[in-house]
């Protein structure tokens, strides 16, 4: 029989549970889940044939501590029964079956569905791992989260379970090998801690944080909570109190305290991935609790503790008048004392209940969240799910979806929440995605203000749109600090990087294919399709598109062309590189386009050579070194650039130039005699960390004939391209 055990380091109300080494009495737990559910109902059945079910699935499987294996998934389901407080035998049933997919080779999701219905089965399938073999690990590791957000946000059920199952696979984490514990324990920290934490499930939060952060960092956990133990006896803890004590008694309204330290998770700095003792804004944190209905008490309560304390300025936050996004009601008012600041929070017992409870007491009761708020939770949950930009960035996004929030309002009045640090960009994405599609920049409180400007607490915010689509690339991306902006951005840069390969593999192919004396029309051929049949892809504009992301070689499409083979002066050609294909570059899109810095070459200039990836084109100097050692590179797959020269672009270009070794007196005499329309913006002189000068110029182009004059009269080894963008888009602090 699982025993039970209260987590007391960890501060929450969750209770840990821990596998009896090799006993797990069926029996005994189906008595308890039968006094649990309440009185017999036959929607119960179904809870207890999945049961019935699991335990003919895992027999004779086993846990690493020695347990049954059916002792895990019941105690997922107890978690949710006892201390979820879930009833709902479909979520509960999936509970009990969330493993059988992945861990019984000849069970599929429709055999779930036959025997127990789509409901089941949607939530099993989004709780199961992917399994593709071939892919690395982690890759598969993160397709499988963006399954899981994606499934969540239809049936957020799939995420409460798999809370569940990792909080009790926390709890027997110490049974597994060290490699696994650490890889479980920071996959917490970066995914499921975060993510509960914005469904406002703070005791979770807390234990998830606890448990993961103890395997992870040992000794410095143990040194922390040691630490948090000395702040909560401290005598300034034991003084404020006294004080809130004396003011409750004083005004007359029943209440409790409920003290308590900062939990780990608060000491995790995520980016650094270390604990930091001095990470927390403050470390003691009081409830003030009131018995009472009455939401005049509140702040009533308020105005006593602010006459009586030493209230920081500006640190009221009303959550009652205006509720967090996510539900959180309560009064936030911070204390100055004996060196430290503290945080007090009043609230009534309702308020409490959802603050520790969150989406599990509104789904409980079936009230207490809008409409609008369950569709904020799933517009995030797919906003994370569907975000293109890798591993790394994704966990960045469920960051910042647990990040200390400012409070900011339309022009009407409505307020919106947004992450700390969010700029103009965010907002008009929070009010609707085809407002930031097109925002060119912002009134704030009066005054215009970039799409990236940041915005602080009480901004009044009215977004000013353009009829043309706003230029996005990967620095615009990280400056956001909501998922739904940075996801919005992510698949534009995405669709802008698919359209250019898809037009850059159709005119390689065709080069390659004019080369070996074909004639176009061999693309529309019978054999033509059986080769996208052999090369495994659906159609031509597929070809495309893998030619131009460098994912399948022209030249595979022409060895398999009516048996065609190469002659041999063709194939000494294409091994010396004489007849390489060429990329045809009409202007400069910093989301497609790099300037590699080994090498530095320049916009305009000649002997550059493009290579191509999934990201986009980057640029190397012909004699680049790092070219030359990259073994794997074959000659066919460095493309010779053509810069379009004549061809004036739709917008100006802001290139931000450095020369190395030279000071301005240095360059006044070549910067005289450059092209009259090649405007400087910008320049000045400095010094880098090796003592060595240099000169910073911002200068405007309208096409490639201009740059190539420009850098023509430049000291090319010295000069290197440190950025590039539209003019008087983003940098520009001025309206236009």
């Amino acid at each position: 029989m699982a025993e039970i055990e209260v987590c007391e380091n960890s501060g929450s109300v969750f209770a840990a549970a821990t596998d009896g080494v090799h006993l797990f009495n069926i029996d005994e737990f189906r008595s308890r889940m039968e006094k649990s559910l309440g009185p017999s109902s036959p929607d119960n059945g179904l809870f207890f044939e999945a049961l019935d079910f699991a335990s003919e699935l895992h027999e004779g499987q086993r846990r690493k501590s020695g347990a049954p294996y059916i002792s895990h998934p019941c105690a997922v389901a107890e978690i949710m029964v006892r201390e979820m407080r879930f009833k709902d035998p479909v979520l509960l049933a999936a509970a009990l079956l969330h493993d059988v997919v992945e861990d019984i080779p000849w069970m599929s999701v429709e055999d779930i569905e036959t025997r127990f219905g789509a409901g089941v089965a949607e939530l099993v399938d989004g709780c199961t791992k992917l399994a593709r073999f071939h892919l690395d690990r982690a890759l598969l590791k993160d397709l499988t989260h963006s399954k899981i957000f994606i499934s969540a946000s239809r049936r957020l059920g799939v995420l409460i379970i798999k809370l569940a199952d990792r909080l009790h696979n926390l709890r027997t984490l110490h049974y597994l090998p060290l490699t696994k514990r650490q890889r479980i324990a920071q996959e917490t920290v970066d995914v499921y801690a975060p993510i509960a934490a914005r469904l406002n499930l703070y005791p979770l939060k807390r234990e998830l944080y606890h448990h993961a952060l103890t395997f992870l960092y040992p000794k410095k956990s143990k040194k922390i909570l040691h630490l948090m133990q000395e702040l909560r006896n401290s005598p300034a803890v034991a003084s404020l109190e006294a004080s809130l004590l004396k003011i409750l008694s004083d005004s007359g309204v029943p209440a409790d305290i409920r003290t308590r330290a900062k939990g780990l998770g608060s000491y995790y700095n995520p980016v650094k991935r270390t604990l930091d003792s001095a990470y927390p804004e403050n470390f003691i944190d009081f409830a003030v609790l009131l018995r009472t209905e009455e939401l005049s008490d509140c702040y009533r309560v308020l105005g006593l503790v602010n006459n009586n304390l030493s209230v920081i300025p500006k640190s009221l936050r009303d959550f009652i008048a205006n509720p967090k996004a996510n539900g959180y009601r309560s009064l936030h008012t911070r204390v100055h004392l004996s060196g430290n600041n503290y945080l007090i929070k009043i609230r009534n017992l309702d308020m409490e209940s959802l603050a520790s409870g969150g989406v599990l007491r509104a789904w409980e009761s079936q009230e207490g969240l809008s409409n609008e708020h369950w569709q904020d939770i799933s517009d995030l949950l797919r906003d994370i799910g569907e975000y293109e930009g890798g591993a790394m960035h994704r966990k960045a996004l469920i960051r910042l979806s647990e990040s200390e929030e400012i409070y900011t309002y339309s022009p009407v009045g409505d307020i919106y929440y947004l992450p700390k640090a969010s700029i103009v960009l965010d907002f008009a994405y929070r009010i609707h995605s085809e407002l930031g599609d097109s925002c060119e920049g912002a009134m704030v409180n009066g005054a215009w203000m970039p799409i990236t400007g940041q915005l602080k607490d009480g901004d009044t915010v009215e977004i000013l749109t353009s009829a043309e689509q706003m230029d996005v690339d990967t620095e615009l991306e990280a400056l956001c600090k909501t998922p739904k902006a940075r996801t919005a951005i992510n698949r534009r840069l995405h669709q802008k990087r698919l359209l250019f390969a898809r037009q850059a593999g159709m005119d390689i192919l065709l080069q390659q294919i004019v080369r070996h004396k074909f004639s176009a029309s061999v693309l529309e051929g019978e054999n033509m399709r059986l080769i996208l049949e052999i090369l495994n892809v659906k159609d031509l504009q597929e070809l495309y598109l893998k030619i131009g992301q460098d994912l399948v070689s022209p030249q595979a499409v022409l060895y398999y062309l009516e048996g065609h083979r190469p002659d041999e002066a063709m194939k000494q050609k294409e091994a010396e590189g004489e007849s390489r294909n060429t990329l045809a570059v009409r202007g400069l899109d910093k989301a497609i386009f790099k300037f590699a810095r080994c090498c530095n070459p320049l916009p305009g200039q000649d002997h550059v050579l493009a290579t191509l990836s999934e990201r986009g084109v980057t640029f190397h100097h012909r004699d680049c070194r790092d070219l030359q050692e990259r073994h794997s590179l074959l000659v066919q797959q460095m493309l010779q650039v053509h810069w379009v020269p004549a061809q004036s672009w739709r917008h100006p270009l802001a290139i931000d130039i450095q020369v190395q070794d030279s000071t301005m007196k240095d360059m006044l005499p070549l910067l005289s005699t450059m092209p009259e329309r090649s405007s400087i913006l910008q320049i000045t002189g400095g010094m880098d960390k090796h003592n060595r000068q240099f000169v910073s110029l911002r200068v405007r182009f309208h096409n490639f004939s201009e740059t190539r004059e420009f850098f023509s009269r430049m000291p090319a080894e010295k000069t290197m391209v440190e950025d590039f963008g539209r003019e008087g888009k983003r940098n520009d602090m001025r309206k236009p």
